[in-house]
């Protein structure tokens, strides 16, 4: 399964459990398909990623990402972040493109699962996405999202 078709079904039943004030916000009939899904998160290199502070504030920061498999993986150094996500591991993600009636967005929430040493295929996919080494990374994370909202307008 590829990320897209995991996120679209994510976005099914997020919709599903949407209030009105978020199905007008991010309308059901604008959301992106599984293959408009996989073709912007291949051509989007950064997110914002919102953790949550020591004081239970938001911390938004934009982020490289790869999209591997099903989840979407993200490589960190020691710092704010990985603190942020070893107290509370929990984040929320905002991809965007574009400006006024012309943009596409998608929104993700979810746990992760921080680890040190990923598995191959991420270290390579990340290298062959950002031409360089990972060597610098001390921990890596994966977003497996339970909440996916998106939007492609015209």
């Amino acid at each position: 399964m590829t990320i897209g078709e995991a996120l679209h079904r994510i976005q099914e039943q997020s919709y599903s459990r949407a209030g009105h004030g978020m199905r007008s916000s991010w309308p059901s009939e604008h959301a992106m398909s599984a293959d408009e899904l996989d073709v912007f998160l291949d051509e989007r290199r950064y997110c914002i990623l919102a953790t949550t502070s020591v004081r239970g504030r938001p911390q938004a920061r934009p982020v490289a990402f790869s999209p591997v498999g099903e989840s979407l993986w993200f490589a960190t150094g020691s710092g704010g972040r990985l603190r942020n996500l070893e107290r509370a591991p929990w984040i929320s993600v905002v991809v965007t493109d574009g400006d006024r009636g012309a943009h596409r967005a998608v929104t993700l929430d979810g746990p992760v699962t921080l680890v040190v040493e990923p598995p191959g295929e991420v270290v390579g996919e990340w290298e062959r996405r950002f031409d360089g080494r990972a060597d610098w990374a001390v921990a890596w994370f994966e977003l497996r999202p339970e909440r996916v909202f998106s939007y492609a307008g015209a």
